[in-house]
């Protein structure tokens, strides 16, 4: 099992915003979490990447590789963060830095982790595996010379350059259009399919549909429905689940 969550809980101050999560993830497997916005989906990814503010509160257990997570130090979690879990945030114009070219953000996680020997070889490298076809371009270039597609495809490649092994994505098509939406989610199936692990947080259905493994459906923190893809969508049994459905 690379990811364990048992009886997770999370507070922000005195609301509880997560209770008693419970799921897995193996490798090879892409877990797609589902729900309205509010229901703690970014929670979850934040609590496992050990991105919550100081004022949050957290209880249960959170293993990766059989290693407890909470409690973790930051100077272990930077360690692990980039280099074995990484995430792919919702807007990458918010995430990407407007002062800095495409190839020296992409190979920042990198260089933090194996120094600067090919450095840029390997950044080039998670360009072209993110499907952007003139990388070398691209590596010269800034954020605001791009398209929101292409943004998004420099935080895969961002996301991707250490070869992690879990990767978590905080709805990463929402702002695409249908074209590019489709390009993004093949990418996320090439990096199933190289044996890594993506939990992928929608509210979505569409998006469920076209990559899941196995689908959590999540509401006011708590899980309603888990089951694999095909049974969410065949044998639907909470009335959340089936609403959610009816709104495709």
């Amino acid at each position: 099992m690379l990811l364990e969550v048992n009886k997770l809980n999370l507070w922000y101050g005195n609301r509880h915003t997560l209770k008693d999560i419970n799921f897995s993830v193996n490798s090879g497997e892409i877990l797609c979490i589902v729900g309205e916005s509010g229901s703690g989906k970014s929670s979850i990814l934040l609590s496992i990447m050990g991105l919550l503010p100081k004022t949050a509160r957290l209880e249960g257990s959170v293993k990766f590789k059989g290693q407890e997570l909470l409690g973790l130090s930051e100077e272990h979690y930077i360690k692990l963060r980039g280099r074995h879990i990484s995430m792919v945030f919702q807007e990458p114009s918010v995430y990407l830095d407007p002062l800095f070219p495409i190839g020296t953000q992409v190979e920042e996680s990198y260089i933090a982790h194996f120094g600067k020997s090919g450095a840029e070889e390997r950044a080039l490298q998670a360009l072209k595996d993110a499907g952007i076809k003139n990388a070398e371009t691209i590596y010269r270039m800034y954020p605001h010379h791009l398209s929101g597609g292409m943004k998004q495809r420099v935080c895969i490649a961002i996301a991707t350059v250490c070869d992690p092994d879990l990767i978590l994505a905080d709805e990463p098509t929402t702002a695409l259009d249908v074209s590019m939406q489709g390009k993004i989610l093949a990418l996320f199936r090439e990096i199933k399919n190289k044996g890594k692990a993506v939990i992928l947080v929608t509210h979505d259905f569409g998006v469920v549909a076209e990559v899941a493994d196995r689908v959590i459906v999540l509401k006011d923190g708590y899980i309603v429905e888990h089951k694999d893809v095909f049974g969410i969508f065949e044998n639907p049994e909470h009335p959340y689940t089936k609403e959610l459905l009816s709104s495709i």
